[in-house]
């Protein structure tokens, strides 16, 4: 007699992070449209499915999620053609050129904080490094004031650990209101005086005489001080980690820092900070046999799809010189991150100063995972930096 199969894909309990290779592979090829019927909720988490179910906004939406509900207007929570009114607008504020623009003074920001670990032999790379530097990158490019930025910063790692038997909604609404009400007090002092930061330059946007609702630049910053702070962390964080478990790689980048941008990239296919997209489903989508029927909350697992072996050769062997990587940890299609290229930037100037000033640091202890429900994200990191 067969015996009923027992997989369980629940990202919402606090184990899943220590097993969650295994369980994404074990979705991928037995359960490529997946339901947990508990949790309401379907996954798709082949490669190809997810990269092409980004693109069929009709059917899998953004806008009717939980999260859409209790939030201000967020690029990655609208679709077009709302979505591609507001990315235009906050495109003429949050420019390549004003990112590019960052490079020096993010260096010197690196730098301070590696200097201020000079004669310590342990330090925790979270805490000490990986957080504060695009915090403070952050909250600068928005224009929060100094004496203010740890309060905003507080609330958005408040929105990492989650409860999986609080409604998500329920989970964000507190910190969420924070910040808001942080962002609201910002927004009424530029209004009144304009500074040269990226919360000003939303104010004065304008295409064609139309300009950005104030609930809609609110959104958009609430949406950089979350993802700006704590993705970028802990893409850091969980990079650091993977150079140390495979230290043959991070001699190879401590040599030759030209390599750094392209092991950036293997380490958000790797390990990538967002695990999956939420979507709702509009019109029934059909997948392998079965139908998801509108209504249903959905999940594009970016983290599955990274590790498929469909799309990529050996797709468990972290390797900083993979070729040709194109993988979905910043999104695809319309919802591809607006920030894309500040945390690449970030990733790339925080591995060549530490490289560069710690070629060798090693863990001192295997750290474990934040418990969350999207995030895949290291509470501390705790290093050697002599090696």
């Amino acid at each position: 007699m067969k015996r009923p199969d027992r997989f369980v894909y629940d990202p919402y309990v606090p184990e899943f992070h220590a097993h969650s290779h295994e369980t994404y592979q074990r979705l991928r090829d037995e359960h490529p449209l997946y339901h947990n019927a508990e949790r309401g909720f379907w996954a798709i988490s082949r490669f190809e499915d997810v990269w092409n179910a980004t693109s069929h906004i009709d059917a899998l939406g953004t806008e009717e999620i939980e999260e859409a509900q209790s939030l201000l207007p967020m690029l990655n929570f609208l679709d077009p053609p709302r979505h591609n009114r507001l990315r235009a607008l906050v495109s003429r504020a949050f420019t390549f050129r004003r990112v590019g623009e960052m490079e020096p003074h993010l260096r010197r920001i690196a730098g301070e904080l590696l200097d201020a670990l000079e004669g310590q032999s342990e330090c925790d790379l979270v805490e000490d490094f990986a957080t504060p530097l695009p915090g403070r990158i952050i909250a600068e490019m928005i224009g929060v004031p100094l004496d203010r930025r740890e309060t905003f910063l507080g609330h958005t790692r408040k929105m990492l650990s989650t409860n999986p038997d609080i409604a998500i909604a329920d989970g964000i609404r507190e910190p969420s209101e924070r910040i808001y009400e942080e962002f609201r007090l910002l927004l009424d002092e530029r209004r009144s005086a304009p500074c040269d930061d990226l919360m000003s330059a939303l104010l004065d946007a304008e295409i064609e005489g139309e300009r950005l609702l104030d609930d809609e630049i609110l959104g958009f910053c609430y949406q950089l001080i979350v993802a700006g702070n704590d993705t970028t962390t802990s893409l850091i964080g969980n990079g650091a980690v993977l150079l140390a478990n495979h230290p043959d790689q991070q001699k190879r980048l401590a040599e030759d820092a030209s390599k750094i941008p392209n092991a950036v990239e293997e380490m958000l296919r790797y390990e990538p900070p967002a695990q999956a997209l939420p979507r709702q489903s509009r019109l029934p989508y059909a997948l392998h046999g079965d139908t998801i029927p509108p209504g249903e909350r959905v999940l594009l697992v970016w983290a599955a799809a990274n590790l498929d072996d469909r799309e990529f050769a050996d797709p468990e062997r972290f390797d900083v010189t993979r070729p040709n990587i194109r993988h979905l940890a910043l999104g695809h299609g319309v919802h591809f991150c607006l920030g894309a290229s500040l945390a690449r930037l970030e990733a790339r100037v925080a591995f060549e100063t530490l490289l560069e000033r710690h070629p060798n640091y090693r863990l001192l202890e295997e750290p474990g995972w934040v418990p969350s429900r999207w995030a895949r994200a290291h509470g501390r990191v705790r290093i050697d930096l002599r090696g």
